[in-house]
């Protein structure tokens, strides 16, 4: 468990999902029923996803929230064309939004990616532990996976 409000990716999240309200002002958005709410709460499950995952009690389940959040993404993402091609949005507005939207899934990604290694890495050390001689955990090898031509450790 780690406090939300600590991570990076939430606080844009967070910002993203206020600039949405703010783009997105009722009397305009009318011309699309239903886009304005939709769009919105697309864009705070985004940073609540985050939050709820940091209160996860275990790392896959944290992954599992970080996912949705990705998802919702995704789907303020749509919103946000709709948007913009039914004109309820500028030109300026949505290159902003969507500028501040990649910024957030870049982040979103590598955090993805890091819980994936560290389930990864978790699993090994659960394997060895069974694996070791009498079955005493403390003496199983810690195996580090070998290191590819790609890796950026």
């Amino acid at each position: 468990m780690q406090d939300f409000k600590k991570l990076r990716v939430w606080s844009l999240a967070h910002e993203l999902a206020l600039d949405v309200i703010e783009a997105l002002p009722p009397r305009t958005a009318r011309r699309v029923p239903g886009l304005r709410n939709q769009a919105i709460r697309a864009a705070t499950s985004v940073a609540a996803n985050i939050a709820e995952g940091c209160g996860s009690a275990t790392r896959p389940e944290f992954l599992q929230c970080v996912e949705i959040a990705t998802a919702s993404l995704n789907e303020l993402e749509g919103e946000l064309i709709l948007a913009h091609d039914a004109r309820v949005i500028t030109d300026a507005s949505h290159k902003r939004l969507q500028a501040r939207l990649e910024m957030v899934r870049r982040m979103l990604i590598a955090l993805m990616r890091t819980l994936q290694r560290h389930i990864a890495e978790d699993t090994q050390r659960q394997k060895c532990r069974r694996s070791s001689p009498d079955g005493d955990p403390s003496e199983a090898p810690i195996v580090e996976p070998a290191p590819t031509e790609h890796s950026t450790r």
